[in-house]
């Protein structure tokens, strides 16, 4: 009984490092037709099929993925039902490459909701992407106190860049995984600590 205990109880406390359940991660299920709008995610940003648009690395990432054109002040990007926490970590991240013309960067963002609809960016991270899918580590932040995040819902997007003209990437498999804080860390190696006791 112990030990399942336990068991439970550590189980509980990384259940943070699973994957968020964002909407339509993988880009596979959408109302519109082809080039239209990605069910779940908005404003801007549509969809295609890899079969008709095929790059290199896509066997892994089913029939549809997504683009935009990030230097066209586009962004495309979900609220979801995860709430920050202080001390815990976020890191969003997908699968992206260069789009039409092979060349392109990725900016991830993660950040809240001001109240107005506005989005307060708390980190950023770019990526200068190919001709070949590739997975990104995308971005990752830490919430702590002052900077207004705990208990906001996470807000995850692909941002806009600036550049000289528009630019497309195209991206899949969106992730969006939580990571425990070291309250929760340390709670496993107290208990841990305690089992060996017994």
């Amino acid at each position: 009984m112990r030990r399942s205990v336990f068991g439970g109880a550590v189980v509980c406390l990384l259940c943070g490092a699973a994957s968020a359940d964002l909407i339509n991660a993988d880009i596979e299920n959408n109302a519109s037709d082809v080039f239209g709008a990605i069910d779940g995610w908005g404003p801007n940003g549509g969809w295609a099929d890899h079969a008709s648009f095929a790059k290199p690395n896509n066997d892994s990432l089913g029939e549809a993925f997504g683009f935009y054109s990030v230097f066209n002040d586009e962004t495309v990007g979900q609220v979801t039902d995860m709430v920050f926490t202080n001390g815990a970590s976020y890191t969003f991240s997908s699968w992206g490459m260069g789009g039409g013309n092979d060349v392109g960067t990725m900016v991830y963002e993660i950040g809240f909701d001001d109240g107005s609809g506005a989005f307060v960016m708390l980190a950023q991270a770019t990526y200068d992407v190919g001709g070949s899918w590739e997975q990104l580590d995308g971005v990752s932040y830490t919430p702590s106190d002052g900077d207004g995040a705990a208990g906001q819902a996470v807000w995850v997007r692909l941002g806009s860049g600036s550049g000289p003209a528009p630019e497309d990437v195209w991206f899949d498999s969106f992730s969006l995984v939580p990571a425990p804080g070291v309250p929760a860390l340390l709670g496993v190696g107290l208990l841990a600590g305690l089992r060996r006791r017994r």
